[in-house]
């Protein structure tokens, strides 16, 4: 329990919250700027476009956060609260920057696009800790840690964020015990990689990610995603059928969602590496323009779909 003393230097959840909400409105009127702009060269990035965003937060949130701006970002100088040190004193830029870091990369690196290549590999261990551990720890100490407040990022860098022009008050001691759930978190994020690959010797994932590579071979296409499934309709007059699907969302260099011919071509190639597409009754391919820096994003897309009998064996 928080007592009321408590209160008066330790900034309340919802105000924290609230800070956060405008900090990140002003970060995507900002990014949307940059959109604009340099729509082109954000498309061309790719996934890598999200670590823009990433550079463009980390100097927004460790520069203000800093004794810089006395450890208030615009929202936080809204809401009247701030980041201090354990001696109620705002941080320095380096403890600031770091203080960041350790919130942001988790965000930012979740939803990245990484390749199949980096997915086989060992880099998928530290990806999926720092994502998965990353993501759930940080909100699981928002949530559950009443006393201090201090989520993850706060916990690495030893801050608190309390309420502006408050003298330092004694605040009930952190539970320990939440450093076992985090630790929890992080190693089951560590493990989450075996069952993928226990996944991935499956023979419908094998078919997804050898039709995946031939595709990424079009030298339109930057990155795709394939998968497949069954989705239901109910009608009056047919009532309930099943329709089976193979489908892939592909990435363009150019705004060519519309272009029929280039769709024709990927669903062949598509229908041709999965062993199984004769057995769908649709190839759907989504065309997809746009980009994504985190703070960010801007995407066209246009679905076109195929009848798989007219297209195995075309080239």
């Amino acid at each position: 329990m928080i007592e009321g003393s408590d209160a008066k230097w330790i900034s309340g959840f919802w105000r924290r919250i609230g800070a956060f909400a405008i900090d990140t409105i002003i970060l995507g009127v900002v990014g949307i700027g940059l959109g604009l702009i340099l729509e082109k060269q954000f498309v061309q990035l790719g996934g890598w476009g999200r670590f823009v965003g990433f550079f463009i937060a980390l100097s927004y949130f460790g520069v203000l956060n800093s004794r810089v701006f006395d450890g208030q970002t615009v929202g936080k100088r809204l809401v009247n609260i701030r980041v201090v040190g354990g001696d109620n004193e705002p941080i320095d830029l380096f403890r600031s920057f770091a203080r960041y870091s350790v919130l942001g990369v988790p965000f930012f690196l979740n939803g990245a696009q990484f390749t199949n290549d980096a997915i086989a590999s060992f880099w998928i261990y530290p990806i999926s800790v720092l994502v998965f551990g990353g993501l759930l720890s940080v909100t699981y100490l928002y949530i559950f840690n009443r006393v201090t407040r201090q989520s993850l990022h706060d916990l690495a860098a030893g801050t608190y964020v309390v309420n502006a022009e408050t003298e330092k008050s004694d605040i009930g001691a952190f539970w320990r015990p939440h450093l076992v759930v985090v630790a929890a978190l992080l190693l089951a994020s560590a493990f989450l990689p075996v069952l993928t690959s226990q996944l991935a010797q499956n023979e419908p994932f094998n078919d997804l990610m050898s039709a995946q590579a031939a595709l990424i071979e079009h030298p339109s296409v930057t990155y795709v995603g394939v998968s497949s499934g069954t989705f239901t309709r109910t009608s009056a007059t047919d009532g309930t059928t099943t329709t089976t699907y193979l489908s892939a969302r592909a990435f363009l260099q150019d705004n060519n969602v519309s272009d029929t011919e280039l769709a024709e071509q990927l669903a062949t190639t598509l229908a041709n590496s999965h062993s199984n597409s004769q057995q769908m009754d649709v190839i759907q391919i989504v065309l997809t323009y746009g980009y994504d820096i985190g703070i960010a994003s801007s995407w066209t897309n246009h679905l076109h779909t195929f009848s798989p009998t007219d297209l195995k064996g075309q080239h």
